[in-house]
């Protein structure tokens, strides 16, 4: 009984192995990438933290200052809003959508052009409760964070795509 227990337990974990299936991590940053430098985000910024962190976590050098040696990870804007989204019969905000907005660029050493990233969207919607623990701030700050990550995510996936046609479609 007990055999066919850990059995149990341990086939499907066995057949998604086989099949390829891994669990979700940080993506690969390509190691072109090492080392890097990131513009356009204050140091204290929870963004620039999570790329850094993110960055390291793959082995990548992250530099404090420019390098004529080092790729330039641009962020050339990064914008959030805030929308309403419905409202209740006594006029009061019971949703929003918080969207935060990248674009980025990624200058390599030696090459003349960077290359565009583009925009990246990330967005959170929350149903507003006056009496809830958390303040507004607080929840929105948390959101804010969550989709960081995303962008984060979403951002390492497309360096990797670039990074891939630029080399003419080869797997690095």
């Amino acid at each position: 009984m007990n055999r066919a227990r850990r059995l149990f337990v341990l086939l499907p974990a066995v057949l998604a192995s086989g099949c390829g299936f891994k669990l979700r991590g940080a993506p690969d940053w390509p190691s072109e990438l090492d080392p890097i430098y990131i513009s356009g985000l204050g140091v204290r910024d929870s963004l620039y933290l999570m790329l850094v962190q993110n960055l390291r976590a793959a082995g990548a050098e992250v530099l404090g200052a420019r390098s004529p040696e080092a790729a330039e990870l641009r962020v050339l804007s990064l914008r959030d809003d805030r929308r309403v989204l419905s409202v209740t019969g006594a006029a009061r905000v019971s949703e929003y959508e918080l969207v935060r907005v990248l674009d980025t660029e990624l200058r390599l050493p030696g090459e003349a052009e960077p290359l565009p990233l583009g925009r990246l969207e990330a967005s959170r919607i929350y149903v507003f409760d006056a009496a809830s623990v958390l303040t507004r701030s607080e929840r929105e700050e948390e959101l804010a964070q969550a989709m960081n990550r995303d962008l984060v995510r979403m951002l390492a996936l497309r360096v990797q795509a670039a990074m891939r046609g630029r080399h003419g479609g080869a797997d690095d």
